[in-house]
């Protein structure tokens, strides 16, 4: 039996699981425009911590497979959005395509495409891992579901640069954990304009997709939280 006072904490808790992911991602994209190969292991060994303080991981199986899952979607969607965007340049700004120095280099399409791949593995290996009551019709369509929302969140979460990306930004930068590549205000001249630099934007594409994945979860799951009566 479900308890909601339960599951609504289960939801609370991964989505703070999500969000100190999300950071300490953005903390690793050290000498990078992107996190190292080896962060999607960071956010499956969130969610799956939070999931273990919550009773509902049934088997230590099961969260190393989370974690494995994760990992692997990462490394998928980040293969996904890079031969979207090169192999077909059109979807890129004529001023963005081949440009080394530019710091947008992503298309929103690519990132959502990217969001799109890492969403059906997330969301589609949480309800496999730990719903295993629904059959394979409701599996295939939570996966799905993910997809879209992973898609969502990518695009998203390059586009809040100004409203997550500075703020994280700011962050790190006062706890000195920006890197040499991201020194320079989040706001700076480039393309005969003041626009917002790669920091800013890949700061928020983690914060924001992770968070919001782990909080997709939270709610995916929220029906099983068991009651904890001690």
């Amino acid at each position: 039996m479900a308890d909601a006072n339960t599951g609504n904490k289960l939801v609370m808790l991964l989505a703070l699981g999500g969000l100190l992911s999300g950071l300490l991602t953005s903390v690793l994209t050290l000498g990078a425009q992107e996190a190292p190969t080896f962060s999607g292991i960071i956010l499956g060994s969130a969610i799956a911590g939070c999931l273990a303080i919550s009773g509902v991981v049934p088997s230590g199986w099961k969260a190393f497979g989370m974690i494995a899952v994760t990992t692997a979607a990462y490394l998928f969607s980040f293969a996904v959005a890079f031969g979207v965007q090169m192999t077909y340049c059109q979807i890129v700004p004529n001023a963005e395509r081949w440009n080394n120095c530019t710091n947008e280099p992503a298309s929103p399409i690519a990132l959502f495409f990217g969001g799109c791949a890492g969403g059906f593995l997330m969301l589609g290996a949480v309800a496999f891992f730990f719903r295993p009551g629904l059959n394979q019709g409701t599996l295939a369509m939570t996966a799905l579901l993910g997809a879209v929302l992973g898609g969502a969140l990518g695009v998203a979460g390059w586009a809040l640069r100004s409203a997550v990306g500075v703020p994280v930004w700011h962050l790190l930068h006062a706890l000195h954990l920006t890197p040499i590549w991201g020194q320079h205000p989040p706001q700076w001249w480039f393309h005969d304009e003041y626009d917002y630099g790669t920091s800013s934007r890949v700061y928020s594409l983690y914060v924001v997709w992770q968070t919001g994945i782990a909080l997709a979860a939270g709610i995916l799951l929220r029906p099983i939280a068991k009651i904890d009566n001690e």
